[in-house]
């Protein structure tokens, strides 16, 4: 007790810090800062390398640099860096939803956003997994399912970490708040200067928690632990075509975050055990094994990506523990080609295969315990040319062929046992068309038509014997365009779009919590505007704006088991409107050796609703961080940050428990900390 109070002690001078900090800076001299780089920034949103400022699709990224001054350590995170994202929990890590243009899913086990980590896609209990030694993140918005696939019904994330190479690198940085602690340790060097190169991470998050119990178990019960290790070595001759990486790592997560707190104990973020039955526990084991391996022709290059993902998870909530296992073996194999030519495109095949079986204990007297197996197989073909019509007009086709594969074993014992298997299959053809213009150097406008899909199968929660009937694919079509460029160069650049997205067959949860089926009910509509924009309107003062504005809907849809309509309802976890607005100023300085920064900034979400009726919301609400940041120019940095400054308390999944009793998850309160990092 005597550290927490002395830690926020600390943290309370510093927040003081961040406000008296700004005024004196008003009357500084401008300093120095870096011009943007829009134009050459280069990534592989479409499975080759391409600048983003000649991208036709609504793409943002994200740099190592802006991660570590926006204090992002985790995909959760990256909604304060991203407008138009939204990442929230649904009970605990595990449960997670995403949401891009108002496109999300219900279901946890079949997502409508996919993430990706090194070209790998991720299990979908894995989404929430901690940042480590990251170069960029990818943001691709609307549907991505002509080189994505399955999954990438709303957008894709796309984690891009840092390859170990000739460089020697040591880094060592760790955080210290009143929610957190956190150390991470990443070494690498040249084991064959020119050819052989490896690296290692080492990842502790320590959770202190910020709810209290009221029967008996003490303050800050929510706590956990996440422990991430990960080896690499790549073998890469300087100069050759070849390039081969091994990827190692192991996460393990244990925590107590699962809690469900009444709406009137949300101010207090207080629950009870007694009635609540006890203590939840996650505990969740993921093992990852990639290879990727690339080799240059000269005019093309051949890329394999290998990988093998292996989950583990016990949930204990109310009592119960419910066993979860999961075993994730995928190949892509494409071939990427460009040059000066008139065309440039990637052609590839992919397959996976995913075994999942959980378990649910018995209740004596009542049912028998059950184990539920269901295997899922994809198939695919995919490519996508450019054509350059003239040097400042392209055109690009894309075309996908899927087909998923699902069945389902279930058993459950006496007492009221009973069993079935099914087997069910789905094709998909996800096409895409672009046409691109760059206007001028600086300015390019496009227009995208694209198709999406979250693949039929079978509920992973089976419930009753309606479980043995499958649900068909849900699949969207996007139409947008949108503008990316600089309307004053190196002083104010960025992108806008609009976009109309119609999803059918959506898939909903049906009937009463506790016996709820999957089952497809009609279309929804999503249709909006985005901006991204980052100016430099003085040396030393930055400033990134965002936005999303739009409505996300059901416009013929209907309850199957009811008959209820859910036309001009909105969709779950969707907000109308987003806002994002930062600021950093370089203080002009010459005592120090290096640079001192101040930031701030505040984020908006609209109404947000968490069941297709919309009877359970959260309101709109606004969160405010502040950071004071010194960066020297050994490779040391030092932070004092403040994130939810004004500790607003907001919910980020609600369900009804019973006649009148709404229960919650809520959202992370205010964090005052010190961050520390070294890299040479």
């Amino acid at each position: 007790m005597a550290t927490r109070s002395f830690l926020l002690r600390g943290t309370a001078a510093a927040g003081l810090l961040l406000w008296a900090l700004p005024a004196a800076a008003q009357t500084a001299p401008a300093g120095a800062s870096e011009p943007l780089r829009l134009d050459s920034i280069s990534v592989t949103a479409n499975k080759r390398p391409q600048r983003l400022a000649e991208v036709d699709g609504a793409v943002a990224v994200r740099t190592a640099e802006d991660l570590e001054q926006a204090h992002v350590a985790k995909v959760e995170d990256l909604e304060r860096v991203f407008p138009g994202l939204l990442i929230r929990s649904r009970g605990n890590g595990a449960y997670a939803n995403v949401t891009v243009r108002g496109v999300s899913s219900p279901d946890y086990y079949n997502p409508a956003v996919q993430v990706y980590v090194d070209g790998v896609a991720q299990d979908q209990a894995y989404f929430t997994q901690e940042l480590v030694d990251v170069e960029r993140v990818e943001l691709l918005r609307g549907p991505q399912g002509t080189m994505y696939g399955r999954g990438a019904h709303g957008g894709v994330l796309n984690i891009v970490t840092r390859k170990p190479d000739d460089r020697p690198v040591a880094a060592l940085s760790s955080t210290l708040s009143n929610q957190d602690r956190t150390v991470e340790a990443i070494a690498g060097l040249a084991l064959v200067p020119g050819m052989l190169y490896g690296d290692v991470a080492v990842h502790l998050r320590d959770r202190l928690g910020s709810i209290d119990d009221t029967g008996g178990l003490g303050s800050d019960i929510d706590d956990g632990t996440t422990w991430v290790g990960r080896a690499r070595l790549r073998y890469a001759p300087v100069g050759g075509p070849l390039d081969v990486m091994a990827t190692a790592q192991r996460e393990r997560l244990r925590s107590h975050e699962e809690l469900y707190v009444k709406d009137s104990s949300l101010k207090d973020r207080t629950v009870n055990s007694v009635t609540e039955g006890g203590l939840p526990l996650l505990d969740r084991t993921v093992n990852s094994f990639g290879l990727t391996g690339s080799y240059d022709f000269g005019g093309a290059v051949l890329t394999s990506v290998t990988s093998l993902q292996k989950r583990t998870m016990t949930r204990r909530i109310f009592g119960s523990d419910t066993p979860e296992d999961q075993r994730t073996v995928s190949e892509e194999l494409r071939l990427a080609w460009g040059g000066s030519g008139p065309l440039s495109g990637v052609i590839g095949g992919f397959v996976q295969d995913t075994d999942f079986t959980r378990r649910e204990p018995g209740y004596p007297g009542y049912m028998g315990a059950s184990v539920n197996d269901v295997d899922s197989r994809s198939y695919a073909a995919f490519g996508e040319i450019t054509y350059k019509v003239t040097p400042t007009v392209d055109v690009t086709g894309g075309l996908r062929w899927s087909r998923e594969e699902s069945s389902i074993d279930y058993r459950r014992g006496a007492p009221g046992g009973y069993g079935f298997s099914a087997d069910a299959s789905f094709g998909n053809v996800s096409p895409k068309l672009a046409f691109g213009w760059q206007v001028t150097p600086d300015h390019r406008l496009y227009a995208l038509v694209s198709r999406g899909f979250k693949p039929g199968g079978f509920n992973h929660t089976v419930s009753s014997v309606a479980d043995a009937v499958s649900y068909k694919s849900e699949t969207s079509i996007n139409i947008e365009a949108g503008w990316r460029g600089a309307l004053l160069p190196g002083i104010l650049e960025g992108g806008a779009a609009v976009y109309w997205i119609r999803s059918n067959d959506k898939q909903i949860y049906v009937g009463p919590v506790g016996m709820q089926v999957l089952r497809n009910a009609g279309e929804a509509e999503s249709k909006g505007i985005e901006l991204d924009l980052r100016a430099t309107p003085l040396d030393g003062l930055t400033l990134d704006a965002g936005a999303t504005v739009g409505r996300s809907e059901f416009t013929d849809s209907r309850d199957p088991q009811t008959g209820v309509s859910y036309d001009g309802k909105r969709v779950p976890y969707a907000p109308d409107t987003t806002l994002r607005l930062s600021a950093r100023y370089v203080i002009p300085q010459t005592g120090i050796p290096g640079e001192l920064s101040l930031r701030g900034g505040g984020r908006y979400y609209s109404r947000t609703y968490f069941d297709e009726a919309n009877s359970l919301q959260q309101a709109g609400y606004t969160l405010f961080d502040a950071s004071v940041d010194l960066a020297l120019d050994n490779g040391m940095s030092l932070s004092v940050f403040g994130d939810n400054l004004t500790d607003k308390v907001y919910r980020t999944s609600s369900f009804r428990f019973g006649a009148g009793d709404v229960r919650s998850t809520v959202g992370q309160g205010r964090m005052i900390g010190v961050s520390g990092r070294y890299r040479f």
